[in-house]
C-alpha cells in the first residue's frame, strides 16, 4: 500500500474512533510506528486537525470529525458483515442487539449485497439478559458518558451482607458472557471490578458527583490475558488422557500453552494460568482424565480437594 493510501486509511480510522494509540494505528496500517507521525504531518498539511497525546499510551484524536465519502465494500467485507449479524443475533446476551440491527439494516439498504444471510450456522447463548441487569448496565453507561459517580449495594462472593459502594465508572466489560463495571473506588483508593448480577448488586443510582477521568488509564492493566482476573501467574504441567485429550488439543488452555499429542491419545500440556484458583477450577473440570505433573504444591492441593470431594459422596 502506498503512502497516500496509508494516510487516507489512517484518516478513516481516526474518523471512526474517538482516540487511537500509535501502536494500534501501526498495526492496523501494517507499517512501522515511526511512520505514523509522518502520516499525521501530511494530514495536517491537508487541513485536518489532529490532537496528540504523549506518554506510554499516547496516540491521536481527530478534533473535527470529517464527512468522508462512503468507501466501497468488497464482497468479502459484505459477507463478514452478514456473518457478524448472524453471530450476534444468536447471542441473546449482546446488550446492543436492537441498535445494531437498525444500523445494519441502514447500511445494507444503501449497498448491494449478493448474500442475504451468513453461510455459517451459529448457535450461541440461549438466555437473554434480565431486564434489571440491562437497566443497571444502561445506568452505568450513562454515568460513564456524563462523568458521574454511581452508588449501589454489593455483596461479594464471600460476604453475607451487602455494603454500599461508590464508584467512578470507567469501563463496562463483557467477559465470557458476563458483564462487569470497572471503575475507581474512592473508598478503596484504587480501581475495582464489580459484576452486574441480581444476586450481588442492587439499588444502583447515578450521583450528582462528577469525576475527571485519568488520561493515563489503560483497561488492559486491570485485565488478565485470558479473562477478567489479573492474578499471580502459575505455570502448570499436566497430562490429559482419552477423549478429553482430543477435545482439548483443539482448545486454548491458559496463556501461551505448549502442547504435544502422542500416539497413545495423551496430551502433554505446559501452560500459564492467571491465578491458582483459575488453574484449580479448570483442572477439576477435566476429572479423572487429568494428571498434574507440576508444580508439586498444586498437585498436593488437588489431592486434598479430591479427598474433600470424595467425602461428599461417601
Amino acid at each position: 500500500m502506498n503512502r497516500t493510501a496509508l494516510c487516507i486509511k489512517m484518516l478513516q480510522i481516526l474518523n471512526a474512533h474517538d482516540f487511537v494509540t500509535k501502536k494500534e494505528l501501526a498495526e492496523r496500517l501494517e507499517t512501522n510506528p515511526r511512520n505514523i507521525a509522518e502520516f499525521k504531518k501530511e494530514l495536517e498539511v491537508a487541513g485536518y486537525m489532529i490532537e496528540t497525546t504523549k506518554g506510554r499510551y499516547g496516540g491521536y484524536r481527530l478534533l473535527d470529525k470529517a464527512s468522508l465519502p462512503m468507501i466501497r465494500l468488497s464482497e468479502d467485507e459484505k459477507q463478514a458483515m452478514n456473518d457478524a449479524y448472524s453471530f450476534l443475533k444468536n447471542h441473546q446476551d449482546f446488550l446492543s442487539m436492537d441498535r445494531y440491527r437498525q444500523a445494519f439494516e441502514k447500511i445494507k439498504s444503501s449497498l448491494v449485497f449478493s448474500h442475504n444471510q451468513s453461510e455459517v450456522v451459529y448457535r450461541g447463548r440461549n438466555h437473554a439478559l434480565e431486564k434489571n441487569i440491562q437497566k443497571m448496565i444502561r445506568l452505568c453507561e450513562q454515568a460513564k458518558k456524563e462523568s458521574c459517580a454511581i452508588s449501589f449495594d454489593y455483596r461479594s462472593l464471600r460476604a453475607d451482607t451487602y455494603k454500599k459502594v461508590e464508584l467512578c465508572p470507567y469501563e463496562v466489560l463483557n467477559i465470557h458472557g458476563s458483564y462487569y463495571c470497572l471503575g475507581y473506588c474512592p473508598q478503596k483508593h484504587d480501581f475495582r471490578t464489580y459484576k452486574f448480577s441480581n444476586i450481588r448488586m442492587k439499588e444502583m443510582k447515578i450521583l450528582k458527583k462528577h469525576f475527571t477521568r485519568d488520561l493515563d488509564f489503560d483497561v488492559n492493566a486491570y485485565l488478565g490475558k485470558s479473562g477478567l482476573m489479573k492474578d499471580e501467574p502459575i505455570e502448570v504441567e499436566f497430562l490429559i488422557h482419552g477423549e478429553n485429550a482430543v477435545l482439548y488439543a483443539e482448545a486454548e488452555m491458559g496463556v501461551n500453552p505448549m502442547m504435544s499429542f502422542d500416539a497413545d491419545r495423551i496430551l502433554h500440556v505446559k501452560t500459564l494460568f492467571e491465578g491458582k484458583l483459575n488453574a484449580m477450577q479448570f483442572l477439576c473440570s477435566l476429572g479423572s482424565s487429568c494428571v498434574i505433573l507440576s508444580p508439586v504444591g498444586l498437585r498436593a492441593e488437588m489431592q486434598e480437594e479430591i479427598r474433600k470431594m470424595a467425602q461428599n459422596y461417601l
